[in-house]
Protein backbone atom coordinates (compact mmCIF):
# COMPACT_ATOMS: atom_id res chain seq x y z
CA UNK A 1 0.00 0.00 0.00
CA UNK A 2 1.48 3.27 -1.01
CA UNK A 3 1.70 6.28 1.60
CA UNK A 4 0.74 9.81 -0.17
CA UNK A 5 3.30 11.61 1.22
CA UNK A 6 6.26 13.96 0.11
CA UNK A 7 8.18 11.36 -1.43
CA UNK A 8 5.57 9.97 -3.29
CA UNK A 9 4.78 13.36 -4.38
CA UNK A 10 8.45 14.64 -5.26
CA UNK A 11 8.64 11.10 -7.25
CA UNK A 12 5.75 11.99 -9.63
CA UNK A 13 6.49 15.63 -10.26
CA UNK A 14 7.96 16.64 -13.52
CA UNK A 15 9.71 19.82 -12.82
CA UNK A 16 7.30 21.60 -15.66
CA UNK A 17 6.45 25.19 -14.81
CA UNK A 18 3.46 26.02 -12.86
CA UNK A 19 3.12 22.48 -11.53
CA UNK A 20 3.18 23.43 -8.13
CA UNK A 21 0.73 26.02 -8.43
CA UNK A 22 -1.61 23.95 -10.03
CA UNK A 23 -0.93 21.08 -7.66
CA UNK A 24 -1.40 23.29 -5.21
CA UNK A 25 -5.02 24.68 -6.45
CA UNK A 26 -6.18 21.51 -7.04
CA UNK A 27 -5.79 20.46 -3.64
CA UNK A 28 -7.46 23.54 -2.30
CA UNK A 29 -4.76 24.72 -0.74
CA UNK A 30 -2.20 27.83 -1.08
CA UNK A 31 1.32 26.96 -2.38
CA UNK A 32 3.05 27.54 1.16
CA UNK A 33 1.22 24.40 2.38
CA UNK A 34 2.78 22.60 -0.22
CA UNK A 35 5.79 23.84 0.12
CA UNK A 36 5.47 22.99 4.05
CA UNK A 37 4.31 18.84 2.36
CA UNK A 38 6.69 18.82 0.24
CA UNK A 39 9.60 19.66 2.74
CA UNK A 40 8.20 17.18 5.51
CA UNK A 41 6.50 19.27 7.79
CA UNK A 42 2.73 19.20 6.93
CA UNK A 43 1.17 15.86 6.24
CA UNK A 44 -0.80 15.43 3.79
CA UNK A 45 -4.47 15.24 4.81
CA UNK A 46 -7.06 12.21 4.29
CA UNK A 47 -9.38 14.63 2.25
CA UNK A 48 -6.39 15.88 0.50
CA UNK A 49 -5.16 12.06 -0.72
CA UNK A 50 -7.95 11.83 -3.87
CA UNK A 51 -6.69 15.04 -5.12
CA UNK A 52 -3.80 14.93 -4.94
CA UNK A 53 -3.86 10.76 -6.65
CA UNK A 54 -6.22 12.62 -9.59
CA UNK A 55 -3.95 15.05 -10.02
CA UNK A 56 -0.92 12.87 -10.93
CA UNK A 57 -3.23 9.73 -12.27
CA UNK A 58 -6.33 11.64 -13.72
CA UNK A 59 -8.35 9.44 -11.31
CA UNK A 60 -12.06 9.92 -9.90
CA UNK A 61 -11.31 7.63 -6.68
CA UNK A 62 -8.62 5.74 -5.04
CA UNK A 63 -6.99 2.87 -7.00
CA UNK A 64 -7.67 -0.52 -5.46
CA UNK A 65 -3.85 -0.80 -4.46
CA UNK A 66 -4.29 2.75 -2.56
CA UNK A 67 -7.25 1.46 -0.38
CA UNK A 68 -7.46 2.88 2.72
CA UNK A 69 -8.72 0.28 4.78
CA UNK A 70 -11.81 -1.73 3.92
CA UNK A 71 -13.36 1.05 4.76
CA UNK A 72 -15.60 0.91 1.60
CA UNK A 73 -16.23 -2.70 1.39
CA UNK A 74 -19.21 -4.83 2.07
CA UNK A 75 -19.42 -6.99 5.40
CA UNK A 76 -22.56 -9.30 5.80
CA UNK A 77 -24.26 -7.61 3.61
CA UNK A 78 -23.31 -3.54 4.96
CA UNK A 79 -21.87 -0.85 3.54
CA UNK A 80 -18.64 0.15 6.00
CA UNK A 81 -18.47 4.14 6.33
CA UNK A 82 -14.62 5.18 7.56
CA UNK A 83 -14.39 7.02 10.98
CA UNK A 84 -11.87 9.69 11.23
CA UNK A 85 -9.78 10.55 14.41
CA UNK A 86 -10.29 13.99 13.81
CA UNK A 87 -13.55 16.71 15.14
CA UNK A 88 -14.44 19.50 13.20
CA UNK A 89 -15.35 22.46 16.10
CA UNK A 90 -18.05 23.67 16.39
CA UNK A 91 -16.70 26.41 18.39
CA UNK A 92 -13.30 28.20 17.81
CA UNK A 93 -11.97 25.68 15.46
CA UNK A 94 -9.64 22.63 15.89
CA UNK A 95 -6.28 22.13 13.92
CA UNK A 96 -5.89 19.34 12.24
CA UNK A 97 -2.30 19.91 10.61
CA UNK A 98 -1.75 16.56 11.93
CA UNK A 99 -2.85 13.26 9.61
CA UNK A 100 -6.40 12.40 10.20
CA UNK A 101 -6.41 8.17 10.39
CA UNK A 102 -9.26 6.13 10.05
CA UNK A 103 -10.42 5.21 13.39
CA UNK A 104 -12.56 2.27 12.75
CA UNK A 105 -15.52 1.77 10.14
CA UNK A 106 -19.32 1.81 10.85
CA UNK A 107 -21.82 -0.44 9.26
CA UNK A 108 -24.68 0.94 7.33
CA UNK A 109 -27.40 -1.10 5.40
CA UNK A 110 -27.31 -0.26 1.81
CA UNK A 111 -31.03 0.46 1.81
CA UNK A 112 -30.89 3.29 4.10
CA UNK A 113 -27.59 4.80 2.86
CA UNK A 114 -29.29 5.08 -0.40
CA UNK A 115 -32.54 6.93 1.39
CA UNK A 116 -30.06 9.65 3.11
CA UNK A 117 -28.19 10.18 -0.25
CA UNK A 118 -27.06 9.06 -3.70
CA UNK A 119 -23.22 9.27 -2.69
CA UNK A 120 -21.01 6.28 -3.26
CA UNK A 121 -19.99 4.73 0.17
CA UNK A 122 -16.60 5.81 -1.24
CA UNK A 123 -17.21 9.67 -0.81
CA UNK A 124 -18.80 9.50 2.53
CA UNK A 125 -16.92 9.72 5.67
CA UNK A 126 -17.85 10.33 9.39
CA UNK A 127 -16.31 12.40 11.85
CA UNK A 128 -17.27 14.17 15.37
CA UNK A 129 -18.02 17.18 16.44
CA UNK A 130 -16.55 19.60 19.57
CA UNK A 131 -18.03 22.46 20.98
CA UNK A 132 -21.32 24.35 21.25
CA UNK A 133 -21.46 26.77 18.36
CA UNK A 134 -23.87 24.59 16.39
CA UNK A 135 -26.30 24.25 19.24
CA UNK A 136 -28.88 22.93 18.90
CA UNK A 137 -28.55 21.26 15.31
CA UNK A 138 -25.29 19.48 16.90
CA UNK A 139 -24.29 19.44 20.18
CA UNK A 140 -20.45 18.47 21.69
CA UNK A 141 -19.49 15.31 20.64
CA UNK A 142 -22.17 14.37 17.89
CA UNK A 143 -21.19 12.36 15.00
CA UNK A 144 -21.90 13.79 11.02
CA UNK A 145 -21.37 11.87 8.17
CA UNK A 146 -20.28 14.45 4.82
CA UNK A 147 -20.69 13.47 1.54
CA UNK A 148 -17.14 14.58 0.39
CA UNK A 149 -17.94 14.65 -3.18
CA UNK A 150 -19.90 18.03 -2.42
CA UNK A 151 -17.45 20.53 -2.10
CA UNK A 152 -19.25 23.67 -3.89
CA UNK A 153 -19.83 26.91 -2.05
CA UNK A 154 -22.61 27.62 -4.80
CA UNK A 155 -25.17 25.86 -2.16
CA UNK A 156 -26.47 26.57 0.92
CA UNK A 157 -26.01 24.08 3.75
CA UNK A 158 -24.11 22.54 6.84
CA UNK A 159 -20.88 21.61 5.63
CA UNK A 160 -17.76 20.73 7.98
CA UNK A 161 -14.75 23.41 6.53
CA UNK A 162 -11.58 24.05 6.78
CA UNK A 163 -9.93 28.18 7.52
CA UNK A 164 -8.24 30.32 9.20
CA UNK A 165 -5.90 27.15 9.97
CA UNK A 166 -8.63 25.04 11.35
CA UNK A 167 -11.65 22.21 10.33
CA UNK A 168 -15.19 23.38 11.63
CA UNK A 169 -18.54 22.25 10.98
CA UNK A 170 -20.77 25.91 10.05
CA UNK A 171 -23.73 26.49 8.05
CA UNK A 172 -22.78 28.40 4.76
CA UNK A 173 -24.55 30.85 2.59
CA UNK A 174 -23.88 33.42 -0.40
CA UNK A 175 -22.53 36.91 1.31
CA UNK A 176 -23.86 39.95 -0.42
CA UNK A 177 -20.08 40.85 -1.56
CA UNK A 178 -19.03 38.93 -4.93
CA UNK A 179 -16.68 36.66 -4.31
CA UNK A 180 -17.04 36.33 -0.15
CA UNK A 181 -19.37 33.39 1.57
CA UNK A 182 -21.34 33.58 4.88
CA UNK A 183 -20.44 31.81 8.06
CA UNK A 184 -22.97 30.94 10.19
CA UNK A 185 -22.86 29.89 13.58
CA UNK A 186 -26.71 28.36 14.65
CA UNK A 187 -25.97 29.59 18.45
CA UNK A 188 -25.95 33.06 17.46
CA UNK A 189 -26.54 34.32 20.92
CA UNK A 190 -22.46 32.78 21.34
CA UNK A 191 -21.19 32.82 17.92
CA UNK A 192 -21.59 35.82 15.19
CA UNK A 193 -21.88 35.26 11.56
CA UNK A 194 -18.49 35.51 10.03
CA UNK A 195 -17.74 36.86 6.24
CA UNK A 196 -14.61 34.80 4.61
CA UNK A 197 -13.59 35.20 1.28
CA UNK A 198 -13.94 32.47 -0.78
CA UNK A 199 -10.98 31.48 -1.94
CA UNK A 200 -9.68 30.91 1.48
CA UNK A 201 -12.58 28.07 2.76
CA UNK A 202 -11.88 24.60 1.55
CA UNK A 203 -15.10 22.64 1.46
CA UNK A 204 -14.28 19.06 3.30
CA UNK A 205 -18.07 17.74 2.35
CA UNK A 206 -21.77 18.43 3.17
CA UNK A 207 -23.17 17.48 6.59
CA UNK A 208 -26.16 14.31 5.04
CA UNK A 209 -26.44 12.76 8.76
CA UNK A 210 -25.79 13.37 12.28
CA UNK A 211 -25.94 10.75 15.17
CA UNK A 212 -25.82 11.39 18.83
CA UNK A 213 -26.73 10.65 22.89
CA UNK A 214 -30.27 10.48 23.23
Amino acid sequence: MDVIDADWIKSRLSGRHGEQARLAEHMGIDQDKLSKILKGVRRVQSAEVPKVISFFEGADQLPEAMELTDAVASSNGSSLVPVYDVAASAGNGANVDDYEAIAYSLAFPPDYLRRITKARPDCLAIISVKGDSMEPTLKDDDVVMLDRSKTSLSYDGLFVLRFGEALHVKRVTRAAKPGFVTIISDNRGAYPMQEWPEEQVAVIGKVIWVGGKV
